[in-house]
């Protein structure tokens, strides 16, 4: 059972108001089970990383050589250059969708059945921002999959007074900017969840540095039960 008294008590008395009426401040963003619905813990929601321009990637051609490459970057527009077939667009791509992409122009007309591998060397789309509150706000790159106290650590923790039970996650979902609240001190007592923070997530520490960060008003949205509200102007 995660949470404690307080801050179940806390999620219902905000899903009904956001229901009737438009959620219009940071306060009312999901929190508790709620937040939790969107941004599950680790075990529940995997991770595939999709190729960002700048990541540095190894490309194997099965017994073609001269068609392999070791440290291959992924352009400004999202594509590799490679032997024979030129530019190949592989942003927003897993690793192994961009290998079947490459093997399927090579076979198109040089190659027959072409065995294609594609390892990234460096993940330079696997970032998070950590803002407000913490020792060292920064944009941080990470590799495997990483938690909301991690992504913390990474900016060296929490002031000394900030608000832990004010940790807002911002995340992009269907081009829309949408937000959650999360209770870092629950988190650190085992009575709530470690989320997963995603690349391009956007952690801040304290609601009203929050507010501050993000300007503008929240909306409510239709589908409230997603565990975010959307932010104004999101894209």
């Amino acid at each position: 059972m995660m949470g404690n008294r307080r801050s179940r008590s806390a999620i219902a008395a905000l899903w009904p108001a956001c229901l009737l009426a438009a959620c219009s401040t940071v306060e009312q963003a999901p929190a508790g089970e709620a937040a939790y619905a969107i941004v599950p813990p680790p075990q529940v929601q995997g991770t595939d990383y999709r190729l960002s321009p700048d990541d540095v990637v190894r490309i194997s051609v099965f017994h073609e050589p001269d068609l392999s490459l070791e440290d291959a970057r992924v352009n400004a527009a999202g594509a590799i250059h490679m032997p024979l077939i030129g530019d190949v667009p592989v942003a927003g791509l897993s690793a192994d969708d961009a290998a079947d992409e490459i093997a399927r122009r090579l076979g198109r007309r040089y190659l027959v059945s072409p065995q294609v591998t594609l390892f990234v060397k460096q993940a330079v789309g696997r970032r998070v921002t950590v803002d407000g509150e913490v020792r060292q706000p920064g944009l941080y790159p990470f590799d495997g999959r990483l938690t909301l106290s991690q992504a913390l650590a990474l900016a060296k923790g929490p002031t000394r007074l900030a608000g832990l039970g004010q940790v807002v996650v911002v995340r992009s979902i269907e081009g829309s900017r949408q937000a959650a609240r999360f209770d870092l001190g629950d988190i650190r007592r085992g009575e709530a969840p470690d989320p997963e923070i995603l690349p391009g997530d956007q952690v801040i520490v304290g609601l009203s540095r929050a507010k501050a960060i993000l300007g503008g008003a929240l909306l409510a949205v239709p589908a409230l039960a997603t565990g975010f509200i959307a932010l104004d102007g999101g894209h």
